[in-house]
């Protein structure tokens, strides 16, 4: 594998994938298509001063040029993504050229009929989240850990399991202590101390047939623990 050269500025033009306020700040971050040299992951960008970015939005096209900035915490310079980087300037418009750089293509503009603010009961996603949800998406299909289904199409496989990690995984809401994960049911303790939930019958019925023993779940033991439903 051939090390990629490390250059001190790059200029680009790629197409803005997400835009935001920073979870922890006041500042923005913004999300393009495009990669360093070497690297997996989309290129994110920060900053605090939102007039940097006014008149960028989600599916224009811009041109950046980024300068190579310190050297992160615990790296040894071998890799761009060693390396903090600051946009020294950012300008609308421009045509997006395939490169070694650009390791995937963009991703189309989405239709006036596409939803992208969210509704009353559903908040605008949180860039960054939705960012990450997005390079994770890739790598569990680079990796082969959800390889890409046989007469589906790249770009629409990546936004279903973006969409399923954000809504499912990132933005699910926290269980309570001893949930059961496998069965998705909550766990009550019993009377010895031990956590668990019943299991529905083998026929798939909701009421135990009589003298029929009851199955329960229990935490931290494999299998099923079957109990006399008469004790």
């Amino acid at each position: 594998m051939t090390t990629a050269t490390i250059e001190n500025q790059y200029q680009f033009t790629t197409e803005i994938t997400a835009k935001g306020k920073q979870q922890n700040s006041d500042g923005w971050a913004m999300t393009v298509g495009w990669k360093l040299p070497g690297s997996r992951y989309h290129l994110v960008l920060y900053g605090q001063d939102w007039e940097t970015v006014e008149g960028f939005e989600v599916g224009h096209t811009a041109t950046i040029t980024i300068q190579q900035g310190n050297l992160k915490n615990n790296k040894e310079g071998k890799y761009s993504s060693d390396f903090f980087w600051d946009m020294e300037s950012i300008e609308a418009g421009g045509e997006i050229v395939a490169s070694e750089e650009v390791q995937a293509p963009p991703k189309p503009k989405p239709t006036p009929s596409e939803p992208r603010t969210g509704s009353p009961d559903q908040p605008p996603p949180n860039p960054a989240a939705l960012g990450a949800c997005h390079n994770h998406a890739v790598d569990f299909i680079v990796r082969g850990i959800l390889p890409l289904p046989e007469g589906r199409e790249l770009v629409g496989w990546v936004r279903e399991l973006r969409d399923r990690f954000y809504r499912d995984i990132n933005q699910a809401p926290l269980m309570p202590l001893h949930y059961c994960y496998q069965h998705n049911e909550e766990r009550r303790q019993g009377k010895n101390g031990g956590w668990g939930h019943q299991m529905e019958p083998k026929d798939g019925s909701v009421e135990k047939q009589a003298g029929e023993p009851y199955a329960y779940c229990i935490e931290g033991r494999e299998g099923w623990r079957v109990f006399d439903g008469g004790h």
